[in-house]
């Protein structure tokens, strides 16, 4: 392959920008992605692809020794034979791709390549497969059912396709084309933004105050309070008597609310704990306590977000009663309820400033 330099070729240093300046901003959406819906599945196979590629003749090596291994690496070989005998077009071609899926699905070798990213295998699909199986079990039932899991499969599904075309798909050819055409310091430069940025946006998520709910999550919590209403409020009024007597015990010293009215510590976490006599573990975290007024309160509302333009899931206590009517909560509470939950908008959270 012939070489261009950065200094010589302006196409080249454009293509050199371009790329650079994709490695420092895909790892967000990447990261988000895998934070707020179940992707981790193609991020493990187009990592062991291109760990496969550099690593080839060792891989095909044990591959063929042993026949465990073959079927492991089947996909990643088959990819790193491909890239063998074409390397990857540009960059911008990549960049693009989503938009030229007319493309790529009339044509053929447009169409294998999708396949290399978005493919499954026989191993692969049985895996996918048990993995469903496993997420039915332990995330749906009882109460929900295939109802609920199918559109939950097929959204998810959706966003693993779109994260390969938009995502993945730029930064796996980059590292095939800088490697196999030995641009090595291109090669670190790109991976070198990509790994700060990835630690940037780790140390952003990790300093909020609960942890990234996912969408399914949430959608399960929907479901879940929607099919068994009587039990749900039931075990939410409950959540929130715990709740309240921590409060109150910490009335005394006037401390126990953030400034937005989130309460936060002991009564959230007892609140949670009470929850999952219902809700999954992952479920309960879609929960915050919101209290009023910050000194004193008086109100206290355990909530979740329900969905953009519709009331969030909650129950009240005021003075230890409980509150049934969202009129007779303190005015603006949905909205501030709604400023205080700041996992209930992962993408504002991560670019807002402080």
């Amino acid at each position: 392959m012939s070489r261009s330099t950065l200094l010589t070729s302006p196409v080249s240093f454009a293509d050199f920008v371009l790329r650079l300046v994709f490695f420092a901003l895909a790892p967000a959406g990447i990261v988000l992605a895998a934070e707020l819906f179940p992707v981790r599945g193609v991020l493990i196979d187009v990592a062991l692809a291109l760990g496969v590629f550099f690593v080839s003749e060792t891989a095909r090596r044990y591959a063929a020794r042993s026949r465990m291994v073959s079927v492991v690496l089947h996909e990643a070989l088959a990819f790193e034979g491909y890239y063998r005998e074409r390397p990857p077009r540009r960059f911008a071609y990549y960049f693009f791709y989503p938009l030229l899926f007319p493309y790529w699905l009339t044509n053929r070798e447009a169409r294998r390549e999708f396949w290399m990213f978005r493919g499954y295998t026989l191993g692969g699909l049985v895996i996918l497969l048990v993995s469903l199986g496993f997420q039915y079990r332990n995330d749906f039932l009882p109460e929900l059912g295939w109802r609920q899991f199918l559109p939950a499969v097929a959204v998810a599904l959706v966003v693993e396709t779109l994260l390969v075309l938009a995502l993945l798909m730029p930064i796996a050819t980059t590292v095939v084309w800088y490697h196999a055409s030995f641009r090595r310091g291109r090669l670190a430069m790109v991976l070198a933004v990509g790994l700060a940025s990835t630690v940037a946006v780790g140390v952003r998520l990790s300093s909020t105050r609960d942890p990234i709910v996912s969408y399914l999550a949430r959608k399960r919590v929907v479901w879940r309070t929607h099919v068994a209403r009587k039990r749900a409020h039931a075990v939410l009024r409950e959540g929130v008597m715990a709740a309240y007597n921590d409060v109150w015990r910490a009335r005394a010293t006037g401390g126990g609310v953030d400034d937005d009215g989130k309460v936060q510590g002991a009564p959230l976490d007892h609140a949670r704990e009470v929850l999952q006599q219902l809700y999954k573990r992952d479920e309960v975290f879609a929960f915050d306590l919101w209290a009023h007024p910050k000194y004193r309160p008086r109100t206290l509302v355990l909530y979740a977000e329900a969905r953009p333009g519709r009331p969030p899931i909650w129950v009240a206590l005021t003075d230890g009663a409980e509150v049934r009517k969202l009129s007779e909560l303190p005015t603006g509470a949905l909205a501030a309820m709604r400023e205080a939950a700041d996992t209930s908008d992962a993408l504002g959270m991560l670019w807002d400033a402080d």
